[in-house]
């Protein structure tokens, strides 16, 4: 089912924690938690694309895929059980799927490294290496530090399991500046980083780890494709970037559910490869369209609504 290995110190914090932290900590932990959820990054690197700068979003949405990637992949190397499996007195006070079994690893996944962790560094992270603002890098570092902090507090992670997941976010944006420094061509940089984590077919059981290789592939086709037949331009005012963000968020969550819907939940919960390849295109499908397809609207439109 899963292996275990832990510091002393670990389940002996978490303890201590969440028995002091009573109803108002629980509530801030789980609020400071949603900062490294898939809602609030894929919200930010829309803020990003859409008002900001979209080579600073593509920046940083390509460094956070492989880390996505990353953690994933590795957590179906060590299975490390997350730790309210194995002591009786760490309570999970947020699971990562509230709709699945608790004791669903499928669904709920290993627990080292911490992907939240992983995520909220490569996305506040590698925000920081471009947007050279003191007061930005160190609301970045708050951030990653409270998620970091709250996933253990929450019983969802070992603390080790964070430290690792801040390793791999911090690799994902050395590395990847790495390769484009000495790798001019990107297509060749992006194949390299889909076979890197193509042996995870062999092997990887839980879902996170489709989701996150579908999104990869979104996030990667949506950069070649924008950069050749799209090339928006950033919005003259604010109001026009809230619209677009307005509008791709949409699209993200009405794929979501219109392609979840031609397959059983049945078959979408087996652990089978054809239902890994169904989340891996519902996922890709899900960043490529609101990147790459959506922005293609951005001067129809605006002609339309903006005419003198």
């Amino acid at each position: 089912m899963g292996n275990t290995f832990y510091f002393n110190w670990e389940p002996a914090l978490m303890e201590w924690l969440q028995a002091h932290m009573g109803s108002f900590g629980t509530t801030f932990m789980s609020y400071c938690s949603a900062f490294g959820e898939e809602l609030i990054l894929i919200g930010v690197m829309c803020i990003l694309y859409f008002i900001y700068d979209k080579e600073t979003a593509k920046y940083v949405a390509r460094r956070y895929m492989v880390a996505s990637c990353g953690f994933g992949f590795i957590k179906n190397i060590f299975c490390r059980l997350r730790p309210y499996f194995v002591h009786d007195n760490v309570k999970c006070l947020k699971p990562v799927d509230p709709n699945a079994d608790l004791y669903d690893v499928t669904h709920q996944g290993f627990s080292f490294p911490s992907g939240h962790s992983a995520g909220s560094m490569a996305i506040f992270g590698g925000a920081a290496v471009k947007i050279k603002k003191g007061w930005f890098r160190a609301l970045a570092a708050i951030i990653i530090l409270l998620v970091g902090i709250s996933r253990f507090a929450l019983g969802a992670h070992y603390p080790t399991d964070v430290l690792a997941g801040w390793g791999i976010g911090i690799l994902s944006i050395c590395l990847f500046s790495l390769m484009e420094k000495y790798i001019k061509n990107r297509k060749i940089v992006y194949l390299i980083w889909l076979l890197i984590f193509l042996p995870g077919f062999f092997f990887a059981t839980t879902t996170d780890f489709y989701s996150s290789y579908g999104m990869m592939i979104g996030v990667f086709g949506a950069d070649l494709f924008e950069a050749k037949f799209v090339k928006f331009e950033k919005p003259k005012n604010i109001f026009t970037g809230i619209l677009r963000i307005v509008g791709a968020l949409a699209i993200y969550y009405a794929l979501n559910v219109l392609l979840k819907m031609p397959f059983s939940s049945e078959f979408r919960s087996s652990a089978t490869l054809a239902s890994y390849l169904v989340r891996i295109a519902r996922y890709g499908l899900m960043l490529f369209v609101p990147m790459a397809i959506y922005p293609m609207c951005f001067k129809p439109l605006g002609k339309i609504f903006f005419k003198k």
